[in-house]
Formats: structure tokens, sequence, C-alpha cells
């Protein structure tokens, strides 16, 4: 979504004395002052209002009435209601989602599969009751495609045609947005900015991430949504990734006992499928064990590359207690380096963990074929899988052949699962071919904050090294 409508509707609220009036209407409304001017030397604006059309009650926080925002007597005696929806329509930021409402929705859901017509149905249903009367916080979540910003849009464009004012709004672009506050020639500063979206009547936000990319940003959506349910403000929620990676804070918010939160999951389409094409083969897992990993190499190997072996073997293993960053394997083809993923992945499948397993050629393969009619998991359903799965293991990175599909697919999956912080364990014997081939991807490698590089020195133990 652009910023400049938001960004527009922000500054004229920080130019007035925003708690007098919901000032947020005043200049897209076309009976503020200033416009009314322009288009009649005669028109006054009304007293009461100033022309906003709305008011705001100053009552603490906590009380029925705050934050809420009602219609000026001018407004109730007549005031041209055509102008009105104009002025909520431009305050709603929603854009070209103005589309998405219920009377255009397909009961069954954007996808054909049976197994999420049912779902849709049910949130579909959920959020009609909530446009009608928005009490709480409701939640949709599911993959790419799922519908679930539609039902979101759909809420705030029943809410405007009611009369009632709804900002809808990404969590990207409000964090884009927040940034701009500390700007030297920010018209709006940063503490302005923050409350005014924090204090919207109906807040819409869009795709909020499980794992935000910076402190900076996860703290900023944590204060904004705990002030927020505090003040018990009505608040949507589309959901970028499994709700199980929130913050325990937010998580029992957004599914709560007392039903005040409620969360509603879309589109599980081609997860079984998913699960076989990303299996660990069986032979690999039998054997390719942490046990069955000799870093001695049998006597053949010397002193430098039994202390990399055995200190790497050590590392990993301690890792599959606690996977919270990723691992980047680097070493000569044969030195271990599938051996030991395909064993921590293992450990982590037993632990509970969902794990995708795959050499970088075999998933683009797996990630082509899916684009068949005959295929059992859609390319989108399969693709947003690696996204968000547990734990990704991504082997000989660099031996895929280079060209426009490679590329794009590689990136759009470590790119996503970077900026969510998703556990993630990726071998290479090819570094160079990384660098000179994929520099985006390299930059995300080359982050010591979320990667550990792990240097695999040892012969091919095909040929005589590790056991």
């Amino acid at each position: 979504m652009s910023m400049e409508s938001l960004g527009a509707i922000l500054r004229r609220i920080a130019a007035r004395n925003t708690w007098n009036n919901t000032d947020a209407f005043s200049d897209a409304y076309p009976g503020n002052p200033e416009t009314a001017r322009r288009e009649s030397p005669e028109a006054e604006p009304c007293p009461v209002c100033n022309g906003a059309g709305w008011l705001t009650r100053r009552v603490p926080v906590g009380q029925p009435d705050f934050g809420q925002a009602f219609p000026c007597q001018c407004r109730q005696s007549g005031v041209d209601q055509a102008r009105s929806l104009e002025a909520l329509e431009r305050y709603s930021n929603l854009g070209p989602l103005r589309q998405s409402t219920f009377a255009n929705a397909n009961p069954s859901g954007p996808t054909d599969h049976p197994a999420n017509h049912q779902a849709f149905a049910l949130a579909l249903a959920a959020a009609a009751r909530y446009a009608a009367d928005p009490q709480g916080w409701l939640t949709f979540a599911g993959p790419s495609g799922s519908g679930k910003t539609y039902l979101a849009a759909a809420i705030a464009n029943r809410r405007i045609e009611a009369g009632h004012p709804a900002l809808f709004i990404t969590a990207a672009d409000l964090l884009d947005y927040l940034r701009g506050g500390f700007d030297d020639d920010a018209e709006l500063g940063f503490v302005d900015r923050f409350e005014q979206s924090r204090d919207a009547q109906l807040l819409v936000l869009d795709d909020l991430p499980t794992r935000p990319a910076t402190p900076w940003g996860q703290e900023r959506l944590f204060q904004l949504l705990a002030w927020r349910h505090s003040a018990r403000l009505p608040t949507v929620i589309t959901l970028r990734g499994a709700p199980n990676r929130l913050d325990e804070f937010l998580r029992t918010r957004l599914e709560s006992p007392d039903g005040t939160g409620r969360l509603y999951y879309l589109g599980q389409t081609g997860v079984v499928a998913a699960r076989q094409v990303g299996a660990i083969p069986p032979n690999m897992r039998r054997r390719m064990t942490f046990d069955a990993f000799n870093p001695a190499g049998n006597g053949r190997l010397n002193d430098d590359e039994r202390a990399s072996l055995s200190t790497t073997k050590a590392f990993m293993q301690n890792w599959t207690n606690l996977p919270t960053n990723w691992l980047f394997l680097v070493g000569s083809a044969g030195a271990g380096k599938t051996h030991l993923a395909v064993a921590a992945a293992a450990a982590r499948q037993d632990a509970g963990d969902e794990v995708f397993f795959a050499s970088a050629a075999d998933l683009l393969d797996r990630l082509r074929a899916a684009f068949a009619p005959d295929s059992p998991i859609t390319h989108d359903d399969l693709l947003e899988h690696i996204k968000t799965v547990n734990l990704l293991v991504l082997d000989d990175i660099g031996a895929e052949r280079t060209n426009a599909f490679a590329e794009e697919k590689l990136f759009q999956i470590i790119d996503y699962r970077y900026a969510e912080q998703l556990p993630t364990i990726i071998t290479t014997s090819r570094l160079d071919s990384i660098e000179q081939d994929r520099p985006r991807i390299l930059a995300r490698l080359s982050d010591r904050l979320v990667v550990t590089r792990l240097l695999v020195v040892a012969p091919d133990y095909r040929r005589g090294g590790t056991g």
C-alpha cells in the first residue's frame, strides 16, 4: 500500500488540535474550512467540529467512549452523506481494496481446493459478524492467496459503509511511516505518528510478521498492540507465518479463552503433499546420524581436520537443542556437511518440528513440477510451505543451474526466512559460485547476527575421510 495517503492524513491530524475533533477527516472531508472557502466564499464551517464532521470525547483509557469517533450535530442535521463517505474512504487507506467487500466475496474462498472451502466459509461468517459489531480482536492466518487480506479489507469496507472510520495499513508500511518521524524535516514527529496510528477507532493491521526483522520493529508493533489490547480497541490482524511462532504475549491475545481474541486459519491445502516432497530420504536418515559421524576419520585425518570436524559436530548437536539461528556449512565435496545437516534435521524432527530437506537443484525442480495440472500440490502452496516450515535444510546450494527462475525462487525463500529468522541449514561446496551468481543471497548469508558459518575442513570421506 502507498504511504502517501496515510502520511497526508496523519500530517493533517498533527497540524490541528487532534483531541478536540477527529481531524483525520478534515481535509478529506469537503466540508473542512479551507475546502469550503475555495468552493464557496460564503460557506462557513461548523463551529462545533470546525468542519471535521466528527468529535472525540476526553475520557480516560478504559472508558467505553475512549477512542470512539462520534458524528457532529452538523452531520446529524443533514450534511452531505456522499461527501462523508468519501472522507471515510480516504481516511481508510484501502485504495484498490475498496473492491474487497462481502458482497463480492466468493463463499468458497479464493482457492479451488475443497479442503479449504469450509475454513474460508467459517472465517467469512466470523468477519461479517465482527463488521456488524467490532468487539475485541479478530485474526486471520494462512498462506499467501488464502483470503486473509480480503476478509480484513471487507470488514473495513463494511464499517465505512455504515458510517464509521477504519484505518487499514500493512505492518511494513506502518513501521516505515513511524521511522520517517525521526527525519529532521519530518512535519510530524515519531510520537505523534505513533499515537495517531495506535489510537485508530478500528485498526486493520495487514501482514503482521510473526518475527519482525529488527528488534526496533518488534518493539514498536508490540507497544502498539499492547496499548490497543489494554484500551480494548477493536483490531483486525492478518498474520504472516505460523501463529505458534508468535511471542507468547501476542499469541494469547490473538486467541484468548475468554473470546476477546479469535483466530481463524485459512488455506491448509497441500501440507501433506509438501511433507512428502520435502521428506528426508529414509536411507539417509538411517545412515546419517550424529552417532555414525566419526570426526577421527578412521585415523586418516590430520590434527586440523579432526579438530574441525569434532568442533562442527559438537556445535551442531548443541544447536539442535535450541535452533534459534541459521547454520551455513562450507567445505569441499564429501567433507560430511550433508551428513551433519541430516543428523541435525532428524533430531529436530524427532523433537516435533516439521522439516523440509532438499538439495537446491531438487527444490527448484520440485517447484517447477508443481506448475503441472496433475501435481498433488500447487506451486504457491509448496513455496509457502518451504518458506514457513519449522526447519529448512537446503543442501549443496550453488550447484544448481543459474537462471532467472532459480534466482527468483531461491531469493524468495531465503529472504523470507531471513526476515522471519526461521531456523535454516544451508550447505555448499561452491562458495565462489554463490559469490559470483547469488550476491543477494550471499548478503543474507554473511549476516553474522543471524547466520553462523561453519567451515568443514576434511577430505572426501568416500576416499577415506570421515566415517
